[in-house]
């Protein structure tokens, strides 16, 4: 019986040295860590109204979205509008971020969360950095991997660490960043859906055109001022210029001042729409990217407030566009037609 309970004895005493080593294994002891459940960006929480700079630093990027006059813009690319939603969507995530768990202290890990120093070569996470109209600083983060529904439940979660402090901790929420400044722009540029195109004239570099028309919305699309001779290649071929300007958007934004349009190797594009608006484009390409310069006028009534509305909105500023819509843009009258017969 002695032996008996010597080995008993033993037992419970390993048994409390291995709970031991793992609750310090683990950080002495998560569970009751003051932290866990608490906000991480308390003051930006409690003055969420008052947030109006948000700077970003991902690798050698830097973006910062301002709060101008209720509207979000990005900075870097001087003061075009941003993404609103997107970009309230991402501080209402940051304000809403709460401790979930500590993880590693040791700087050698933080890549495999990607929390480690942000802005040095080769990182992978981001400093987000926020502040008030008079600079006042309201919460710093680096925010790290992001796992969707990790947490269960549709809860994201995330991993970030507080600039200065070893300690990395897995956090609750939902926060999408961005890369660079790009991502954060306002992409949509103009609408114009294909019923809406009366006539499209798309004038190459050298002089030679294509103008396709068509007098009511439910007619087909024709050549205009073509050679007697010329044939569409099939009955759709003219579809895909008159969509050109169907949900055009922007790869990159720079004010018109710092970009003019060139002298030579300028395509144009001249729409006319069925409510009298005119929308005028120059296409040329620049540092691997095609950009357009846009103007807009004409109309009568709600259609001219409009083109009014929308050329002031353009004409400050020149856009890249994806190449499909500037290919479709510079589309040549013998791409739509058969070449001829040999006789």
């Amino acid at each position: 019986m002695k032996a008996k309970g010597l080995i008993g004895l033993l037992l419970i005493t390993v048994i409390a040295v291995v709970a031991a080593v793992l609750v310090s294994y683990r950080g002495a002891g998560n569970e009751t860590d003051p932290l866990i459940g608490a906000v991480v960006l308390p003051e930006v929480r409690q003055k969420l109204g008052d947030v109006t700079r948000v700077t970003l630093i991902h690798g050698a990027t830097k973006t910062t979205l301002l709060r101008q006059r209720g509207r979000w813009v990005v900075e870097e690319k001087s003061g075009y509008a941003a993404d609103q939603a997107k970009v309230a969507q991402a501080v209402r995530g940051l304000a809403d971020l709460r401790y979930v768990e500590p993880k590693t202290r040791k700087p050698e890990l933080y890549p495999r969360l990607e929390v480690e120093n942000a802005g040095k070569k080769g990182a992978k996470s981001t400093l987000v950095t926020v502040s008030d109209e008079k600079g006042t600083l309201l919460g710093e983060i680096v925010v790290g991997k992001r796992q969707v529904d990790l947490l269960g439940g549709g809860s994201d979660g995330v991993y970030v660490r507080k600039p200065g402090d070893a300690q990395s901790w897995l956090a609750r929420g939902s926060l999408e960043l961005a890369d660079d400044g790009t991502q954060w722009l306002d992409r949509g540029i103009l609408d114009v859906p294909r019923e809406k195109v009366k006539e499209m004239v798309l004038i190459q570099p050298d002089g030679s055109r294509l103008d396709i028309a068509h007098d009511k919305p439910e007619d087909a699309l024709a050549l205009k001022d073509a050679p007697a001779d010329a044939k569409l290649r099939s009955d759709t071929v003219l579809v895909e210029p008159t969509t050109a300007l169907t949900s055009l958007t922007l790869t990159d934004v720079r004010p018109a001042t710092q970009l003019a349009v060139p002298d030579t190797g300028v395509s144009q594009a001249e729409i006319t729409t069925f409510d009298g608006v005119d929308v005028k484009i120059s296409l040329f390409d620049e540092d691997g990217k095609s950009w357009a310069r846009i103007a807009a006028s004409g109309g009568a009534g709600d259609a001219a407030t409009q083109a009014q509305a929308l050329d002031a909105k353009l004409r400050p500023w020149i856009f890249a566009i994806p190449d499909y819509k500037a290919k479709a843009l510079r589309t040549k009258l013998s791409e739509v037609t058969a070449p001829p017969k040999a006789s």
